[in-house]
């Protein structure tokens, strides 16, 4: 498994945990009635199920590190980089400048900008 492969799964299973108020603070390590509070002045993203509140892991992180927000638009340009690739791959023969332009495309199309390293 790549690493873009290794992160997308990551993310998937972090959309998928939903914690109760008393997890979240537990995982925020702060005192319940903080959280409790934080969230009834919308401090911290949650939902109300009913009369109780559900906050999901994946929501507490960004909050955390907002700069993690900013990756989200670039690892779908890779899961779409990677489904295209796998188009690509039934193919019987493709040049690398096909390839390069698919990408390339992609990253038009998603607004992603790669600097050049050297």
């Amino acid at each position: 498994m790549t690493r873009a492969e290794n992160v997308l799964k990551c993310i998937y299973m972090l959309s998928n945990q939903v914690f109760t108020p008393q997890e979240a603070a537990d995982y925020l390590r702060i005192n319940p009635r903080a959280l409790e509070e934080y969230l009834r002045k919308d401090i911290i993203p949650a939902r109300k199920v009913g009369r109780q509140w559900r906050v999901s892991k994946l929501a507490l992180d960004l909050w955390l590190a907002p700069s993690l927000l900013m990756m989200l638009p670039k690892l779908a340009a890779w899961q779409e980089i990677f489904a295209t690739g796998d188009l690509l791959a039934k193919k019987k023969t493709i040049s690398d400048d096909q390839i390069i332009k698919t990408v390339e495309d992609i990253r038009k199309k998603r607004g992603i900008i790669i600097s050049n390293r050297s």
